[in-house]
């Protein structure tokens, strides 16, 4: 059920409840205005058939006397009198006022109560004409109360309808935000993260919409992220199998050409008995084979660094160097690399960012040496830095996927990474600092939760 409709269900059940207690007290009120009344008016015209009693003389108009005393009650609201034979049938009876407004039945019924009546004997020289006797009618009461009840049911009632009118608007009024809201929230369930609510209403619903548009950007840009990240991804990936087939087919193809031709050669010796060549072409084929392993381990080494840093981060610099250096011969490598052992995670991140920044380094800016420094610093920070002296990716310049990459690898752990210009020789420093967990808890509870993630 839509809020605003529980709501007014809610309103109207109060308002209910309090209609049934009114009328609860209207009724406990009707049959205390009606006993008192009824009794009051029985004690009345009992006083008064008494006194017209008192006077009355026997004679020949005895009877027309009697017939007076009845007839007084005539138009009464509340008594009736009647003269009854002494065999018990109704002689005489007066008219009672009819009410204006006659109650129903029921209701009749709920408040009459029990009979009230009086009994009056004639005088004993009156015996024959009978008895004369007197009781409350209640109608005329009930149906006051009948006429009370029925304007304080409309009072109510149109009270009850006027608040009820003034609950809707207001609630819809107010709750239309809402509904813009539940409509926003169904957009951002289908994926689309532009929705936006207005951020206008009582205050603590206007904190609700302002942190339903917060959600919302952060989830659009973490979507522009990820599209940025996937696009990143196989840019990186092509350049990754684009390298390796290179590397394939530059350093892993001539060999294996070679350890080919060997091979075949080796049956045509065995059939002229050169067996001092048969050893040369196998010690080639061995050294061919030696030459591929190497260049297998370094392929290796960059697509699964974990197996290096199983010995440390600086083996696995070292392997690093030896990748580039069987590559560029020409450039010099100065490393400062702390010993001591970080958490993995740490030691991956670190590793891959010195790999970026090694390959960015030497595509980019043609440098001639190569700085690679890894250190921890006294605030507890693991800093990284690869720093070369050619023209290098400018701070100011256009920024790589690989930058990007790195960027957001060193965000995750509640790092900082930036680009910054030698001061004293030409080239650039990519500078990242981050966080060691252990250090303190907040930093370990995050670079956990990011390990996990």
């Amino acid at each position: 059920m839509p809020l605003r409709r529980r709501l007014l269900a809610l309103v109207a059940l109060v308002l209910a409840l309090c209609l049934a207690g009114g009328g609860m007290l209207t009724y406990w009120y009707g049959l205390r205005k009606i006993d008192l009344e009824m009794t009051s008016a029985i004690d009345v015209a009992s006083s008064s058939v008494s006194d017209a009693l008192s006077t009355l003389a026997s004679g020949a108009d005895a009877n027309a006397q009697v017939q007076r005393i009845i007839s007084s009650f005539d138009g009464d609201r509340h008594v009736v009198a009647r003269l009854l034979a002494p065999s018990g049938t109704v002689i005489k009876t007066s008219r009672l006022q009819k009410p204006g407004d006659p109650p129903p039945e029921w209701l009749y019924r709920l408040l009459a109560g029990q009979q009230r009546e009086r009994m009056f004997s004639l005088p004993a020289t009156l015996k024959t004409l009978g008895t004369i006797e007197i009781y409350a009618d209640p109608h005329n009461e009930v149906s006051e109360v009948w006429e009370d009840l029925k304007l304080k049911f409309i009072i109510i009632a149109s009270f009850c309808m006027i608040v009820l009118a003034l609950i809707y608007a207001t609630l819809g009024r107010a709750l239309r935000p809402l509904e813009d809201l539940s409509s926003a929230l169904e957009r951002v369930g289908e994926g689309d993260y532009s929705a936006h609510v207005t951020e206008a209403g009582p205050e603590d619903l206007k904190l609700i919409y302002q942190a339903f548009n917060r959600m919302a950007e952060q989830l659009h840009e973490a979507e522009q992220r990820n599209q940025r990240l996937n696009e990143q991804l196989s840019t990186v990936q092509e350049e990754e199998r684009s390298e390796i087939s290179r590397d394939l087919h530059d350093e892993i193809g001539p060999f294996l050409f070679a350890a080919d031709v060997d091979a075949q050669a080796i049956p045509l010796l065995v059939s002229r008995d050169a067996s001092n060549e048969i050893v040369d072409r196998s010690k080639a084929i061995r050294q061919s084979v030696q030459h591929m392993q190497v260049h297998l381990r370094a392929i290796l080494s960059r697509l699964r660094p974990a197996l290096l840093l199983d010995q440390g981060l600086a083996i696995a610099v070292e392997q690093l160097i030896a990748f580039w250096k069987a590559r560029r011969p020409n450039i010099t490598f100065e490393t400062d690399i702390d010993e001591m052992r970080f958490p993995t995670a740490i030691e991956e991140v670190a590793f891959r960012i010195l790999q970026e920044g090694t390959s960015n380094a030497v595509r980019h800016g043609a440098p001639s040496k190569i700085g690679l420094s890894v250190r921890k610093t006294a605030d507890g920070m693991l800093r990284i830095v690869v720093s070369d002296d050619g023209s290098g990716i400018i701070a100011k310049g256009t920024r790589g996927f690989g930058l990007a990459g790195m960027r957001e690898r060193v965000a995750s752990f509640g790092g900082e990474l930036r680009l910054a210009d030698r001061e004293k020789e030409k080239g650039v420093m990519l500078i990242v600092e981050i966080p060691i967990p252990g250090n303190n808890k907040k930093d370990s509870a995050q670079t956990l939760t990011t390990s996990a993630a």
